[in-house]
């Protein structure tokens, strides 16, 4: 049994080497459908990628419905596009205060203007403004230094932490760890100096309008309340009561109205996760009794993946190009199909003599089928340099996130499986249409 099967391969590997130009044509056609599939899967595996591997599986993004209540139909629709996710800072802080033994920061991103202490030069830096925290829970890398202490948050005293970058721009070669940082006409102490932080979505603070797949990210980390002392006014989307539209602002911020900051929790487990979730439904409906609430008691507790789908980061071209590849993929595999069709019944007479001197159907099937496999199998190696090349073709598109397209190694393993898939595919129904072949009428009398 083993030597008929041993034998029986033989034969399909052999079978590769006739008719060479429609198995070269088998090849390509092949080569070409699963490079396309594979392009736009490589770029699709890289934006739904985990932005902070090993850490953001622990953070959840915190939301209460604390909106006023809506005036007209119009904008009681108007969270269709993207979930609301802010809160006012003194609700923040309650919940903060409700909840001392999880980590939690409430955050807020915003370009700011920054100088040595001597004001001889400036840069513009993107700043997180961070109640709680953040830099830890979020895996920002230190190089040297230190975070804020909690005590220092409390008494407001005005520290910040700086990305490696920013420090070389404003004190050239020189140490910044203990030198004075001016932001408007604050003096701020440098405590720590910070590597790259580039999550890739932004997904700490979306907003509208936003470069989320920017390779620049924040590279100033503050405490929240030393710089609302140093007079640094937020711009990012803020949800106002008594405006018709929040938005974008530049202007000044009315801290007591407004809704301006997200609120993560770093929640290692189901058991923390449910706890947190229960604590934020409490503390809505509690809210909501007191009147403070306008709206129907309303809370969220989402993961980082969960978010990211929420504001559909990850653009629905992608997905609609992938669809459209693998349509290209199937007309591929159709014509492949009928290509092996017309070779195994060309050598029809061939395997009605197998037939006659003993071999089973089985064992022309297992020599179809290895004949399929070893076609789609040359595809799989055909298709890797055409995905390479397709994957740098889509680099040259400009689209913010297209230079995340560069093929992994772990992927030559999905190639291959997905290559000896679809020659095992493509090559059933011929390979059965082959075995099922009468040799009396494929075998002529003298």
């Amino acid at each position: 049994m083993a030597g008929a099967a041993r034998y029986a391969v033989e034969l399909g590997l052999r079978g590769l080497l006739r008719h060479p130009r429609t198995m070269l044509l088998t090849v390509i056609l092949l080569g070409l459908g699963l490079a396309v599939v594979m392009s736009m899967l490589t770029l699709l595996a890289m934006l739904s990628a985990d932005p902070l591997p090993g850490i953001s599986e622990r953070l959840h993004l915190a939301w209460v419905d604390s909106r006023a209540a809506p005036t007209s139909a119009s904008s009681s629709g108007s969270d269709a596009d993207a979930p609301p996710f802010l809160w006012k800072l003194a609700d923040a802080q309650a919940l903060m205060a409700l909840q001392p033994a999880v980590r939690q920061a409430a955050l807020v991103s915003t370009p700011v203007t920054v100088q040595p202490g001597d004001g001889q030069r400036s840069d513009t830096a993107v700043a997180v403004l961070a109640l709680g925290p953040m830099p830890s829970m979020f895996g920002v890398p230190l190089q040297r230094g230190r975070h804020w202490t909690a005590a220092e948050e409390r008494d407001r005293v005005p520290v910040a932490v700086i990305a490696d970058s920013t420090a070389r721009a404003l004190f050239g070669d020189v140490d910044a760890i203990g030198r004075d940082l001016r932001i408007g006409s604050t003096l701020f102490r440098v405590i720590g100096i910070t590597g790259t932080w580039a999550p890739r979505p932004r997904f700490h603070f979306l907003q509208p309008g936003q470069a989320v797949w920017s390779e620049r990210s924040e590279s100033l980390f503050l405490p929240l309340h030393a710089a609302l002392d140093a007079g640094i006014a937020p711009m990012a989307t803020r949800d106002c009561d008594g405006r018709e539209v929040g938005g974008f602002g530049f202007d000044t911020i009315d801290i007591g109205a407004c809704r301006w900051l997200a609120l993560w929790a770093e929640l290692p487990d189901a058991t923390a996760r449910d706890a947190y979730a229960d604590a934020l439904a409490a503390y809505a409906q509690s809210r909501h009794a007191a009147g403070v609430f306008e709206r129907p008691a309303a809370s969220r507790l989402d993961s980082v993946p969960a978010w990211l789908a929420a504001n559909r980061v990850v653009p629905d071209s992608v997905r609609l190009y992938l669809w459209l590849a693998v349509g290209l993929l199937a007309l591929c595999m159709v014509n492949v199909a009928g290509l092996l069709a017309a070779r195994f019944l060309r050598r029809g007479s061939e395997l009605g003599v197998r037939r006659v001197l003993g071999a089973p159907r089985r064992s022309v099937l297992v020599q179809c089928l290895v004949e399929a496999i070893a076609a789609g199998t040359l595809g799989g190696l055909l298709a890797w340099p055409l995905t390479l090349f397709g994957l740098w073709v889509i680099r040259l598109q400009d689209h913010g996130y297209t230079d995340l397209a560069r093929f992994e190694p772990r992927l030559f393993a999905l190639l291959l499986a997905l290559a000896i898939g679809t020659g095992l595919l493509v090559g059933l129904v011929p390979a059965l249409r082959a075995a099922r072949i009468e040799p009396v009428l494929q075998i002529k009398s003298p």
